[in-house]
């Protein structure tokens, strides 16, 4: 298929040929601030490819290879390129302990979301006639899941010895509400009723609720705090980009040039 506006299949191959060419003659003096026209001329003639080239193809290849020369030669590392490099290598840095955190914090709720979960099976079940600890440990068991390795263990040794298996979890476990949760099924081992093991447990799961409801809110307003940043920031850069630094650039060109003039008076 012949595409119009494009080069053929002989152009383009000889436009590669030039700039393979050219791009020898580039190697030769990148980097070399000092070199002339005359120095390019003699190594375009060196080459084979303008061999039985004339002075006006000679001259364009010169005129040519010196503007791409001029563009390599003047390249070099912009101080914003440093900076963003700085940022990013910050931001590289630093991302594993983000994750980390965040994932301590969701982490964290979880186990604020199980525990209550736990809260509300024993309150459903500690009203009930001859349930036991075993009974709230299997059902507890049933309905976790970050706690699942300890309740599962503690639920294998619990024939072993009530005690030792409850205090064996205790260990294992770091949280505290479900630390308490454990020494109260302790104290119901001891053949105190598990109503009476559990009294406070009410107070505390409102407790648990209201500190949830005030760490949701707080989460929220901070979320919507971040979205009104986000949402403003297109805004904020477009305002700053083409008014504010058009602007200064301007009034800096212009006092540069006044002073200029200034100068060139006196």
């Amino acid at each position: 298929m012949i595409l119009y506006g494009g080069l053929s299949e002989k152009e383009e191959a000889k436009a590669m040929e030039l700039t393979e060419q050219d791009n020898i003659i580039l190697d030769q003096f990148r980097g070399k601030m000092d070199t002339t026209d005359a120095q390019i001329k003699r190594a375009v003639e060196r080459l084979d490819y303008y061999e039985d080239a004339d002075e006006a193809e000679i001259d364009k290849a010169v005129e040519r290879i010196r503007e791409k020369l001029d563009i390599i030669n003047s390249e070099y590392m912009q101080w914003f390129e440093i900076l963003l490099a700085f940022v990013f290598a910050i931001v590289g840095y630093m991302a594993p302990i983000w994750i980390l955190m965040f994932q301590v914090k969701m982490r964290q709720l979880e186990m604020e979301d199980e525990v209550m979960q736990f809260q509300t099976i024993i309150l459903m079940l500690m009203r009930i006639e001859r349930v036991n600890v075993e009974i709230i440990l299997e059902w507890l068991e049933r309905y976790s899941n970050i706690f699942r390795a300890p309740i599962s263990k503690c639920v294998n040794n619990y024939e072993a010895g009530a005690w030792e298996a409850l205090e064996q979890m205790k260990d294992e476990v770091s949280y505290l509400p479900l630390i308490r949760i454990i020494e109260s099924l302790q104290a119901a081992v001891e053949k105190i009723p598990i109503t009476d093991a559990f009294d406070e447990l009410d107070s505390e799961r409102d407790y648990y609720q209201e500190k949830r409801k005030e760490s949701n809110n707080r989460l929220i307003q901070r979320k919507g705090m971040i979205g009104k940043v986000i949402g403003f920031a297109p805004m904020v850069c477009m305002f700053v980009g083409y008014l504010i630094i058009p602007l200064v650039f301007i009034g800096l060109t212009s006092m540069s040039s006044s002073f200029t003039s200034m100068t060139a008076m006196q």
